[in-house]
């Protein structure tokens, strides 16, 4: 049973990363303004999922926490709390040590108790300040001082006379107290749900009444014998008595969420009780139950003070039940850390996995036909054969795209996870920053998802505290005291593209080269162009920030950002503008798996170029070549001058060809992210096909203008040309500096 019970808790815990991420959602939109009904609805109905859930754990940490951040919501949704820029900042913290008390549930770092205790007084503070009673008015001034009054008494006589005070009415009659009757669907206990969450909201609505207790009774009448225990099958139902002062209206707010899975009715105290339909029976047939009904029990607890068992039935064998309830409401001691096996899984879509499978049906029927035909004897096969591989090879590809497509997930998880960052990274550097998210929905590899959190991390934490300026040097420089970053994501290319651009200062190009020239990264008579010094923030050690912090100083991020970007395949770019603000570009293939290539050959060695960069081939026109200077070679294609590329004379096969050779040889016009073209000569195009990648660095070592590796339907390894890095070396050795000079790099 033990199995069991992890494999339901990794998928509470699956669960609640998914409500985590429509919380986060859900208040980043109430932040921003949009504050209807259906959003507040939204932000609500997730912790009050991971309350219910955690309380069926004895998660009592969480629990705790999270009903009191679902009582401070639950104001919001009620209409008496405005959501005001104060109180939503708090709402983000209180998400904050939610998603972290999650983590601490599942096994990961402890929460600190003083931080948890700070957030949730701070929710408490709302909740009290909701319509909570001002105290009275000071009217009597600080420096009134009483004057003392003589006075004589004056006797008087008089003799009592009897009053006769019935006038013919009715002395009132007390109101009866509420009378709540609920029987919970076996439904409701399936999709996580709780009766004991129930009981919880009753009774904060009793002892919100002065003086106010409930009486909670358990009617066990329909318990079958323990050994015909269902675990799955509701056999309970509850009757509860509220003060006369709980409203109904109240009342129904706290079966909102499970009006379709839980029976109730509200009466009141003497009139006819209309009891809740019983749900319908189940296959199995319960015996005689065997244990009486519970006696009441009284709740009087006040609000300070933790909140008592509601449920306790008399039977010592349904004992476990009430003490499940008693540790999940007034828990005192820490929760042990759980150990849950770390499973990766994904959701996906029920319609991909249908495609899939009809796919797979299909491949079963062609292998079933190339089979009928391989038996046959007779010589006019070969057609039919070679109709039937290509069918196969058709379905194979499609195969290999739905596959794709189950695998592929949306970067919202991790850009949601990005404005946590921000908001600490602000509260470090006392600076008011909002990011914006675009493109939350383009679909990537799930491998290329999980690697992307530590680069986006770096580079929102350098945005925030180098990027953007301090408040008082935005307003004198006219621009709002509010930053802004915008995180997006997009499809361009046959690739990913992700952008964070910020509205602060820009690089300041000549600190970051004196910087440069102080730490020995490069030579101090250097000669840099904009996009050199740019990317010297991308160098190991390198830092701008005068003083270590947690924030900055010990020159590692960005060389972590631009290693683990070159490690999935990516580029990264800088575009900086002084006074306006920095945008750095990632550009990432879609997958790791694999990609759609050109199979070319030159000098006598197969390589494969991605089908994504190649903008057009054609065959070389002599009188379109230019010499340079240095050897080189330009061609102007449509009167747009390009570097041409001897391939195998780039990559060390062959020596440089010469003018002769380069005549009617076969280029490839190539592109890289940001729009830059180069023509690579190759000896022959010889197929296109697509490709299983393997990584190159893991097996062998990197090489300059390789990217990867793969095997080819005969057996042979092919290298996968890294287009962006041959471009990028053209038209460097274009430039006509010399290389000391134009690069500068310290030995």
């Amino acid at each position: 049973m033990s199995g069991d019970m992890d494999d339901i808790l990794l998928v509470f815990f699956q669960e609640c990363d998914e409500q985590l991420q429509e919380l986060e959602r859900g208040l980043s939109a109430l932040s921003d303004g949009d504050s209807d009904h259906e959003t507040i609805n939204a932000v609500f109905r997730a912790v009050h999922s991971i309350k219910g859930g955690a309380a069926s754990f004895g998660l009592e940490n969480l629990v705790r926490f999270a009903h009191v951040f679902e009582s401070s919501l639950d104001g919001l949704r009620s209409g008496r709390i405005v959501p005001t820029h104060d109180i939503m900042k708090t709402f983000l913290k209180a998400m904050d040590v939610l998603s972290d008390l999650v983590s601490e549930a599942r096994g990961g770092a402890g929460v600190d108790h003083v931080r948890v205790a700070e957030s949730q007084s701070e929710l408490e503070a709302i909740i009290n300040s909701d319509g909570a009673p001002k105290p009275a008015e000071e009217v009597v001034p600080q420096d009134f001082v009483p004057v003392p009054m003589d006075f004589v008494p004056v006797p008087m006589d008089f003799e009592p006379i009897p009053v006769d005070m019935d006038f013919g009415f009715d002395a009132p009659e007390a109101t009866p107290d509420l009378v709540v009757s609920f029987r919970p669907h076996d439904a409701m206990y399936e999709r996580g749900d709780d009766a004991r969450n129930l009981l919880i909201g009753l009774r904060d609505l009793a002892v919100a009444v002065e003086g106010g207790a409930m009486t909670a009774t358990c009617d066990t009448s329909g318990l079958p014998a323990f050994n015909a225990l269902s675990p799955t099958r509701s056999c309970l139902s509850w009757r509860v008595v509220l003060p006369a002062a709980v409203s109904e209206e109240s009342v129904h707010g706290v079966f909102d969420w499970v009006s379709d899975v839980c029976d109730f009715s509200i009466t009141h105290e003497g009139a006819a009780e209309e009891t809740p339909a019983e749900p319908e029976p189940a296959a199995i047939v319960a015996p005689e139950p065997v244990a009486p009904v519970a006696a009441p029990v009284v709740v009087s607890a006040p609000v300070a003070q933790a909140p008592a068992p509601v449920v306790a039935p008399a039977a010592p064998v349904h004992d476990v039940a009430p003490a499940a309830v008693t540790n999940a409401i007034a828990g005192n001691q820490q929760a042990p850390a759980r150990k849950a096996e770390q499973v990766a899984s994904i959701r996906v879509d029920l319609h991909r996995i249908d495609d899939l499978m009809d796919l797979v049906g299909e491949l079963v029927i062609a292998q079933a036909a190339i089979e009928a035909l391989s038996r046959r004897n007779d010589g006019s096969i070969q057609q039919e054969l070679t109709q039937s591989i290509n069918s196969m090879q058709s379905l194979t590809r499609d195969i290999q795209d739905a596959v794709m497509a189950v695998r592929a997930q949306p970067v919202r998880s991790v850009f949601q996870r990005m404005q946590r960052v921000v908001r600490e990274a602000c509260s470090m550097t006392k600076k008011d920053v909002v990011l914006l998210l675009e493109g939350e929905d383009t679909e990537v590899d799930r491998t290329l998802v999980e690697k992307l959190t530590d680069p986006l991390t770096h580079m929102l934490r350098n945005a925030v505290d180098h990027g953007i300026e301090k408040v008082e040097d935005r307003l004198a420089a006219g621009k709002p005291a509010e930053g802004h970053i915008l995180l997006s994501a997009g499809h361009r290319s046959g690739r990913i593209l992700i952008t964070i651009k910020d509205d602060g200062g820009g690089i300041n190009r000549q600190r970051v080269l004196e910087t440069a020239v102080k730490r020995g990264i490069v030579a101090p008579d250097a000669v840099l162009s904009d996009d050199e010094i740019n990317n010297l923030i991308f160098a190991p050690g390198f830092s701008t920030a005068a003083t270590v912090s947690d924030l900055s100083g010990r020159g590692v991020g960005m060389d972590v950002v631009k290693q683990a970007i070159l490690s999935l395949g990516g580029r990264v770019t800088i575009q900086s503008v002084p006074g306006e603000g920095t945008t750095f570009s990632l550009s990432l293939p879609l997958t790791l798996a694999v990609l759609d290539g050109m199979l070319i050959e030159a000098g006598e060695s197969t390589m494969v170029i991605p089908i994504s960069s190649v903008v057009e081939t054609m065959m070389i026109d002599h009188r379109d070549v230019y010499l340079l200077p240095d050897g080189g070679n330009i061609i102007s294609i449509r009167g747009t001058c390009m570097p041409l590329i001897p391939l195998a004379a780039e990559l060390g096969l062959s020596k440089a060809p010469t003018q002769e050779a380069l005549a009617n040889a076969v280029i490839l016009v190539v592109e890289n992210e940001s729009g830059g073209r180069a023509a690579l000569v190759v000896d022959e195009i010889r197929d296109q096909t697509q490709v299983v990648i393997k990584s190159i660095e893991k097996n062998y070592r990197q090489i300059s203008g390789v990217s990867a590796a793969t095997i080819l339907g005969d057996g042979s390894v092919s290298l996968i040309l890294d287009v962006p890095a041959l471009i990028g070396t053209a038209i460097r050795k274009i430039d006509n500096r010399p290389s000391n000079v134009r690069t500068g790099l310290a030995a």
